[in-house]
Order: structure tokens, then C-alpha cells, then sequence
């Protein structure tokens, strides 16, 4: 493997364990460094338990809702948002703690009626664990402003229960 995939693996390990408390040993980068949006760049990999993932950083800040947007706009199915810091509560409790902002005189939310707060919830830089790609992983191409086929790629992550 050359140097530079190492220095890219090293660096993506060190991101998911400062960013997101997460463990997560890369076996191989399938596509590093894809334009997602005009500030954004995204790395898909495979860890060494054959999941995928996508780690989005970028210049500006990002919410979850632009996260979610960059995922669907790659031909991507997300299985899961890694939360900031490993707070499996963080887009819930940024979700609630909006709501009530906007909404004083209420007492009690439900999840329901933070769905929407939540997406506000800054992200950035993001982890997504991958369920599906379909066919082809897409990258933004800015000049055109619309998504261009980057590679050709099938995956369904199988949940074995």
C-alpha cells in the first residue's frame, strides 16, 4: 500500500476517534476526497468488518439536514448519523432544546414535532454508516451544479439479527 493511502488511513482513523469516540480500523478507501457540495468534500471507506462509510468534512458549517441532502444527492441510502462526540443523544436533545426556543410555553415535545429541529443540528464533520449505494456513487460538480456519476458501485450492507 503507498505511503499516501497510509497517511489517508491514519488520518481518517484519527478523525472518527476525535470527532465521533468511534474505533473504526479502515481496510481500503473506495473514493477519497469527491466534491459533495461548493465547501465540501466526502471519503468512503470500507472498515475492516465490511461496513461503509462516509466521512463529509468541509469548509463551512454543515447541519445534519445538508448532510442528509449530500447523502441522497451521492445515490447513497444512510443506515445511521454518527453523533458528534458519541452522544447517542445529540441531534435529539439540539432537536428539543430548539423547539423550546421557538416554542417557550410548552412544557413537553415530542419526537415527532422535533424532527424537524433536529436536522438544524450542527454536523460537521459527519460519519454516516452506509445501508445501500446504488449502482453508482455521485459526486457535485459545482460548475454545473448537478451530480455526476464518480464511480460505478453496488453495496447492501445485510443485517444479520
Amino acid at each position: 500500500m503507498p505511503y499516501y493511502e497510509m497517511a489517508e488511513i491514519d488520518e481518517l482513523e484519527r478523525i472518527c476517534r476525535d470527532s465521533f469516540e468511534t474505533t473504526v480500523a479502515i481496510k481500503k478507501v473506495l473514493v477519497s476526497n469527491l466534491s459533495t457540495s461548493k465547501g465540501s468534500r466526502t471519503t468512503i471507506f470500507e472498515s475492516d468488518r465490511h461496513t461503509l462509510y462516509a466521512l463529509c468534512v468541509a469548509s463551512q458549517p454543515l447541519v445534519l439536514a445538508d448532510i442528509k441532502r449530500i447523502i441522497a444527492g451521492m445515490g447513497i441510502e444512510a443506515e445511521a448519523y454518527l453523533a458528534p462526540h458519541g452522544d447517542n443523544t445529540y441531534f435529539q436533545e439540539f432537536g428539543r432544546e430548539a423547539f423550546f426556543n421557538m416554542y417557550p410555553a410548552r412544557k413537553v415535545a415530542s419526537d415527532k414535532e422535533t424532527a424537524f429541529y433536529q436536522t438544524l443540528a450542527p454536523y460537521s464533520p459527519a460519519l454516516v454508516r452506509i445501508a445501500k449505494v446504488k449502482g453508482e456513487i455521485r459526486e457535485y460538480v459545482s460548475s454545473m451544479r448537478e451530480w455526476q456519476p464518480a464511480q460505478t458501485f453496488s453495496y447492501a450492507r445485510v443485517q444479520v439479527k
